[in-house]
């Protein structure tokens, strides 16, 4: 390529190409090394009045505090949110689950399945009868409502049942759920009612106060607890619902499932971060049976912990986000670690890219001077009575001003092409005066 081409469009064919190519970085960049976070958030809840949907309510608030916008998706049933998290689908980002729903009788590792933010709390399996059935050994034969086959009503109840050696086929399942539960038992329906809930649950304090019914303890809960890794032994002390009416009337077993925070695979760290800052808000205060500053923690999770989660149990963190808001902090991280870099490496480029200009310049001009000095080495050697012998010296040195002429220097290499011509010039002259000798 001609110099004079190549100094004239320099914006086209150097500048241009390190601008296009510092935008494709940056936009490489940006998008899988230090992407932004999405805007918006959604939760997938269980149906309305659930505890799920209120406690989705209140992170939905503290995340717009935040920034984040959040949309809520309820669903008939609290686990069917699960269903929309697995990898492919991704309606949903966070809901909350217990560790019912976990698979059972396997170690939680990180996979492709829904991690785990944090154990927020727990919910009791609470078990209530009739008064003609003194503990949970009598259930065989009797009729339990425990809502359909895959809700955590059932699996509760399979599991407490089969710790009792009661076959599923010794009993009869009613599909039963809250409201209906509660009149199926009035009415002389159920024997029972396998309920697992919070503390506050309206369902579980209005069947706590039927009169004719009481709460069952579950016998042997710390070895039911050691063979299954998703329920853990609590004990409800007397008088713990209502101190007046010794509700319960005894310290009684029982048995709790973890409630967890969980997150669809892939989500962005620095919502994952606010979620838990939000978590540490909401579940700081004990619950129900819950000891005080026990959750949130990640102990104990029957999901896999998302590795999120684990640098902020360690306490780690990125240091903007100490410092600034959750927004300006994102938009602070991506500016410092991605575009300023980025930034210094292109305007360093662009002030080198005359440079470019220079060394080709230079480049052309020592290859014709360095073909001068090698013909000057040559006369030198020349004998001065043999004329033609000189003729191919001739020859190359008119190849070499031909390549000065179409060589097209800019203006501000003109004194160097000048001199460089003067200097062919002066290997011409030489040239002559040996022929004329």
């Amino acid at each position: 390529m001609k110099l004079m081409l190549l100094y004239r469009r320099r914006w086209l064919l150097i500048y241009l190409p390190i601008l296009l190519a510092l935008a494709g970085v940056l936009a490489i960049v940006t998008r899988l090394w230090q992407p932004l976070p999405p805007q918006r958030l959604v939760i997938g809840t269980g149906p309305a009045q659930s505890s799920y949907l209120r406690l989705a309510q209140l992170y939905a608030s503290r995340l717009e505090h935040r920034g984040i916008a959040v949309d809520l998706v309820p669903y008939p049933r609290p686990q069917d949110a699960l269903q929309h998290m697995k990898p492919g689908d991704g309606a949903i980002d966070v809901t909350f689950a217990q560790g019912l729903y976990a698979p059972a009788h396997a170690t939680p590792t990180p996979g492709d399945g829904v991690q785990a933010l944090a154990v927020i709390g727990h919910e009791i399996i609470w078990v209530f009868a009739r008064e003609d059935i003194a503990d949970m050994g009598q259930l065989r034969g009797r009729r339990i409502a425990t809502s359909v086959a895959d809700s955590s009503n059932r699996i509760a109840a399979d599991l407490l049942l089969a710790h009792l050696r009661i076959r599923p086929d010794e009993v009869e399942f009613v599909p039963e759920v809250g409201d209906s539960a509660l009149a199926a038992l009035t009415e002389g329906r159920v024997d029972a009612v396998v309920h697992v809930a919070t503390g506050d649950s309206q369902t579980a304090n209005a069947l706590a106060r039927l009169n004719g019914v009481h709460i069952l303890g579950m016998e042997r809960a710390g070895a039911l607890a050691a063979r299954e890794r998703r329920l853990w032994p609590v004990v409800m002390p007397q008088g713990s619902i209502e101190l007046r009416s010794q509700l319960p009337a005894r310290d009684l077993p029982t048995m709790v499932t973890l409630t967890h925070l969980l997150v669809r695979p892939g989500l962005h760290p620095a919502l994952q971060r606010a979620l838990l800052d939000v978590a540490g808000e909401l579940h700081v205060m004990s619950g129900f049976l819950e000891t005080p500053g026990r959750y949130p923690t990640t102990v104990g999770s029957d999901f896999p912990v998302s590795p999120a989660a684990l640098q902020h149990a360690r306490g780690e963190r990125p240091w903007m986000e100490t410092l600034l808001p959750f927004g300006t902090a994102q938009r602070a991280e991506l500016f410092l670690y991605a575009v300023l870099p980025l930034g210094l490496l292109g305007v360093a480029l662009l002030l080198r890219a005359p440079r470019y200009i220079d060394w080709r310049v230079d480049a052309a001009l020592q290859h014709i001077y360095g073909e001068v000095r090698f013909m000057e080495e040559d006369l030198t050697r020349q004998p001065a009575h043999k004329p033609v012998s000189l003729q191919p010296l001739l020859e190359r040195l008119d190849t070499l001003e031909r390549q000065v002429a179409q060589m097209q220097l800019p203006n501000r290499y003109a004194g160097r092409g000048y001199t460089l011509r003067q200097h062919l010039y002066e290997t011409r002259q030489r040239l002559i005066a040996m022929y004329a000798i």
